[in-house]
C-alpha cells in the first residue's frame, strides 16, 4: 500500500501516522492521496534541532531537583522494584507501560488525586528515572511523542542516586 521508502523511514522528523494525516489533507481520492504520500516522502523533513546534554541529566540536577516543586520526578520503575530498593525523594511512580496513557488520557483531576500533583503542561519539566536509566529513556522518548517538550533522562538514575546519596 505505501511505497518501501515512506514505510522504511526515510521521513525521520514524522512517524507514519501523521505523514498520512499530512498527506489526507485537502485531498479527495485515493489517487490524490498515493501522489501525496509520495510527494511527502520525497521531501525529507526536519525536526528541531536538539542538543544531546539538554535531554539528559545528572545526580548533582537531580537533587536540586527535588526540592523544586516546578520539576516533575518520575520514576518508571514497577511497583516492586521500588519497595525494594527505595525512590528519589518527591519522586511519583508512573511505570513505563502506564506513561503513554497517563501523560495523555488521563484527567486533570484524576493525575492529581492520584499522584498528589498536578499533572504537568507540555512545557512541565519532567525527569524520568528508572534503575540504569534504559527505561527512563524509552519513558522520554514516549513523552515527546505525545508532545511534552521539557523531558529529561536521569542516565545515572536509582544505581547512581543510591550510590551518592549514601
Amino acid at each position: 500500500m505505501f511505497p518501501r521508502f515512506v514505510v522504511g523511514g526515510i521521513i525521520p522528523a514524522l512517524r507514519l501516522s501523521q505523514v498520512v494525516a499530512a498527506a489526507s489533507k485537502h485531498v479527495t481520492t485515493s489517487a490524490d492521496r498515493n501522489m501525496a504520500l509520495v510527494y511527502n516522502s520525497t521531501h525529507r523533513l526536519y525536526s528541531v534541532q536538539t542538543n544531546p546534554e539538554n535531554l539528559t541529566v545528572n545526580y548533582d540536577y537531580v537533587k536540586k531537583a527535588t526540592s523544586d516543586g516546578n520539576i516533575l520526578i518520575v520514576d518508571v520503575r514497577e511497583p516492586d522494584e521500588i519497595k525494594e530498593h527505595g525512590k528519589i525523594p518527591n519522586s511519583i511512580n508512573i511505570p513505563l507501560g502506564d506513561i503513554t496513557s497517563v501523560l495523555s488520557t488521563m484527567p486533570d483531576k484524576d493525575f492529581e488525586q492520584t499522584y498528589k500533583r498536578p499533572k504537568p503542561s507540555e512545557d512541565t519539566q519532567i525527569i524520568f528515572y528508572c534503575m540504569i536509566g534504559k527505561r527512563s529513556g524509552m519513558a522520554q522518548q514516549n513523552a515527546l511523542n505525545i508532545g511534552y517538550k521539557n523531558v529529561k533522562n536521569y542516565l545515572g538514575s536509582w544505581t547512581d542516586w543510591a550510590t551518592k546519596s549514601q
